[in-house]
């Protein structure tokens, strides 16, 4: 039996020389936007539909967008190898089921600027299980982000600026909470693996599998609700299936194979920015400004997180992971 050679790292185009430093700015700028702004936009759709069955819509749909897209790019193999279905079935169900179950609940109690500033968290979270997990010692400077990135909650957690008496606020929160650390969980367990299956085969199998709980979750608790098919929520839902689900995957990965991943990881972490600016826009949210301070200093920390100490080889990320 010949041993299988392993499988090359991909070739990453210049992306910060030349004429394609524009591509590659304008593929962040799709992603931080169409992630950022996606929050307030589902919490005006739960206006129409319960948030839950808004959520395996999106799933479902945006799983049929990626598939269209596998066969226009001629991708023959729609599910991944045998030996990655688990694997990858267990992260869609971390990060999918939980951002998008979860987070669209707690959205029902919470202003969506509040939500997605908790949201993005997320590398914060990524880290202490990496770390948890024995995949190499924090450097100062990620020790540095995580310390800032929990105090940034903390303040969110602040009696004085949170008022935990109203109606929903502390299941909301612990909602919010629970997903950006479970999305971290998910993203521990795919580092540092070399995947055959490719970026939107990964999405793809990703999606059906948080469908799967999101779908039976919506029928057991929200089968008595009705859905308003209303011109603003069918808009809503055709762009989750097409922009942030699609698209912005679609960028993402073309974002990861022009420039490192802590780049990219660190220009994520404008996202909760647009998401407060788009929230103060359309429901008019004026946020104190120990919430700005907040946003600020989870976003330092998550900068920290993702700057490592020094260059090293990494291995390849699923789009789907920062969805």
């Amino acid at each position: 039996m010949t041993r299988r050679d392993p499988v090359p790292a991909p070739t990453r185009d210049p992306g910060w020389t030349g004429g394609n430093l524009a591509a590659t700015l304008g593929y962040a700028a799709l992603v931080v936007i169409a992630w950022g702004s996606n929050y307030p936009l589902m919490k005006r759709a739960f206006v129409d539909m319960p948030p839950l069955t808004f959520s395996a819509t999106r799933v479902v749909g945006a799983a049929v967008v990626v598939a269209l897209l596998m066969r226009i790019k001629g991708e023959a193999a729609l599910l991944p190898p045998a030996g990655e279905r688990a694997r990858l079935a267990l992260i869609g169900l971390l990060q999918f089921a939980s951002v998008l179950g979860l987070v669209s609940v707690a959205l029902q109690f919470l202003p969506a600027g509040r939500t997605v500033t908790l949201v993005y968290s997320m590398p914060v979270w990524a880290a202490l299980f990496s770390s948890l997990m024995g995949k190499g010692r924090l450097a100062w400077r990620q020790l540095a982000g995580v310390g800032l990135g929990l105090a940034g909650l903390a303040l969110f957690l602040d009696p004085s600026v949170i008022d935990w008496n109203s109606p929903g606020v502390p299941l909301g929160m612990a909602m919010v909470l629970a997903a950006a650390a479970l999305w971290g969980l998910g993203a521990a367990l795919y580092g540092g693996r070399q995947w055959r299956a490719s970026l939107l085969c990964q999405t793809f199998w990703q999606l059906v599998a948080a469908a799967c709980p999101i779908g039976v979750a919506a029928v057991i608790l929200e089968s008595g609700r009705a859905t308003n098919l209303t011109l603003p929520l069918v808009a809503i839902i055709v762009w989750n299936w097409l922009v942030p689900t699609a698209m912005a995957v679609w960028a993402w990965s073309r974002l990861l194979n022009r420039v490192p991943s802590t780049v990219a990881g660190q220009l994520l972490a404008l996202t909760p920015f647009v998401g407060i600016a788009c929230s103060s826009a359309l429901f008019g949210e004026r946020l104190p400004p120990v919430f700005s301070l907040c946003a600020a200093v989870i976003a330092l920390g998550s900068c920290l997180v993702l700057w490592p100490s020094r260059v090293r080889k990494q291995a390849p990320q699923s789009p789907g992971q920062q969805i």
